[in-house]
């Protein structure tokens, strides 16, 4: 991997995790850019929620979440194994 190709990465993780904590605890499968690279994540949370009662307000809260990559493609749309496999180590 070239130093170019790492730094373009780390752009990517740095807005997929942006646009993953602006979810809240929403699914969503989505495409982030890149200048040669374009990522394609799945974002899955599981939530748990206390209605509350007389004396306590409702509240939720993430109990588990998971981020897939599920693929990496260059500007050519070749898929870049490689590249998809560090994007998921970094975001999860």
């Amino acid at each position: 991997m070239t130093t170019a190709t790492h730094t373009e990465l780390m752009n990517i993780a740095k807005d997929a995790a942006t646009y993953i904590n602006r979810l809240g605890g929403e699914c969503d499968t989505f495409e982030i850019e890149g200048a040669t690279l374009t990522a394609v994540i799945t974002y899955e949370a599981e939530t748990g929620e206390d209605r509350g009662d007389y004396w306590t307000a409702p509240s939720w809260w993430i109990e588990d979440e998971t981020v897939a990559v599920e693929a990496v493609y260059d500007e050519d749309g070749e898929e870049d194994k490689e590249a998809a496999d560090w994007l998921k180590k970094m975001l999860n």
